[in-house]
């Protein structure tokens, strides 16, 4: 079963801004979840409800929404800033 992908504006502007290369690697992440949303790392306490997922030092952040089959992408960006920033967007 293949899950549906949408992005917050957020993630899309972030997704935009990266080098071609970088790009590449995080839409061939991004298809790869879509068999297998679960296959990403669940994060605990303030981000509890979140997954990330690796490619490199790049982290895809995003949410399964199991009752629409979609995966919500809710940023990219690199592992020193990332978590920083999904933080100040949940707040």
């Amino acid at each position: 079963m293949s899950w549906t992908v949408s992005y917050t504006e957020t993630a899309a502007k972030a997704i935009r801004k990266l080098d071609p290369q970088v790009k590449a690697r995080v839409r061939a992440a991004i298809d790869a979840l879509r068999e297998d949303p679960h296959r990403g790392k669940s994060l605990q306490l303030t981000l509890k409800g979140l997954y990330s997922w690796r490619t490199g030092d790049w982290r895809i952040l995003y949410r399964i929404e199991a009752q629409k089959i979609q995966i919500l992408v809710i940023t990219v960006g690199h592992r020193r800033e990332v978590y920083d920033r999904i933080r100040e967007l949940l707040k």
